[in-house]
């Protein structure tokens, strides 16, 4: 009887939203407003007219036939990800028991459109060509943040005790 309040107990101290779920918290309200800044500032001003019409006309100079998807994989991918991870802020905020798994789906999956993303990019020589270390360290960001905090919400006994609803 004795063991099973102290399992209560200790249980009980990990509930709740507290240790290295506060970072999650921040990352999860701050992770939309940087999408959406990034959004804006990188890649929106691709759509005008001008820009556009440079990138994606047969002949002139900065033509590349995969300029044209890649801008649209960007726009698409980045807009679903903003609404995901509104999603999952919501998810985590409600202590939902599904949020320990959509959190990991997020994390893999924007890996993976990080990951396509870059090397689609880099298909384009004028991409290619020019040194981008913003490009790569967001690749590498990515990477490690699903090496520390996928293992993290499968193992982690805080998140079991918290997830519950």
């Amino acid at each position: 009887m004795a063991d099973l309040e102290k399992t209560d107990n200790a249980a009980k101290k990990l509930e709740g939203i507290g240790g290295w779920l506060i970072l999650v918290a921040i990352g999860l309200i701050f992770n939309p407003l940087r999408m959406l800044v990034s959004l804006s500032r990188d890649l929106l001003p691709a759509f005008s007219h001008e820009t556009w019409a440079i990138l994606t006309t047969p002949g002139s100079e900065a033509y590349h036939p995969l300029w044209a998807p890649l801008l649209i994989f960007e726009l698409a991918g980045n807009g679903v990800f903003i609404i995901f991870s509104v999603i999952v802020a919501i998810f985590f905020f409600r202590k939902k028991k599904f949020f320990p798994k959509m959190i990991i789906i997020f994390l893999l999956s924007n890996l993976f459109f990080v990951a396509a993303d870059y090397f689609a990019a880099n298909a384009i020589p004028f991409i290619a060509n020019q040194s981008d270390p913003e490009s790569v360290r967001e690749l590498v960001r990515t990477f490690i943040g699903c090496l520390i905090w996928v293992p993290y919400f499968i193992k982690s006994k805080r998140v079991k005790a918290t997830f519950v609803k």
